[in-house]
């Protein structure tokens, strides 16, 4: 498994297309950490949210504690929540947040649009899909605070983008994104 620190900004990122301030994730979206993210998103094997969301703890440093107020789970839509009986995103960040004594707030960002799987979609697809899918219901909750948004996968993007623009237009000061995996971005259209 090969950790994705220091690894240079990839271009979309350098053209300023996002609105977050930086994405990091744990490794690449392949071999054993994607067979891992399966089992615990598909199977439904919830033990594996203990290891994993410590993997994906180990990327905030002593330093970057300081910068987060918030620790904000990609939402599901609550129908594909029921069919799933959990969502991966808020598994992985409750384990963030206590290792890392950062609030978490479950319901920071919800999906109040029931979106297509983005899984086959290229980029441009992908960021209509979830455009405007995304609002924050109590945005005092989230005014002036620095909000890290925990996902499991990062392909393009957009769902990080568009959590983080209804965040953001929610008030809050910043957002920052975490991933376990990331999708290398020569097997993707990021276009």
């Amino acid at each position: 498994m090969t950790v994705l620190h220091g690894t240079p900004i990839c271009t979309v990122c350098r053209s300023g297309a996002f609105v977050f301030e930086q994405a990091r994730s744990f490794g690449w979206y392949e071999g054993t950490l994607r067979s891992l993210i399966h089992l615990l998103k598909y199977d439904g094997f919830r033990p594996l949210a203990k290891p994993l969301g410590a993997w994906l703890g180990s990327l905030i440093t002593e330093v970057e504690r300081q910068r987060f107020d918030l620790i904000v789970p990609v939402p599901l839509h609550s129908k594909r929540q029921r069919q799933r009986g959990f969502n991966q995103s808020m598994l992985l960040a409750a384990h963030v947040s206590r290792a890392h004594g950062i609030s978490l707030s479950a319901r920071g960002c919800v999906r109040v649009r029931d979106t297509r799987p983005q899984t086959g979609l290229r980029a441009a697809e992908r960021r209509k899909n979830v455009a405007g899918a995304f609002q924050v219901p109590g945005a005092e909750s989230v005014k002036g605070r620095r909000v890290l948004l925990v996902d499991d996968v990062m392909t393009t993007g957009a769902t990080a983008n568009a959590c983080a623009r209804a965040l953001i237009d929610a008030g809050t000061q910043a957002v920052w994104v975490t991933t376990l995996a990331r999708v290398h971005p020569r097997s993707v259209d990021v276009i």
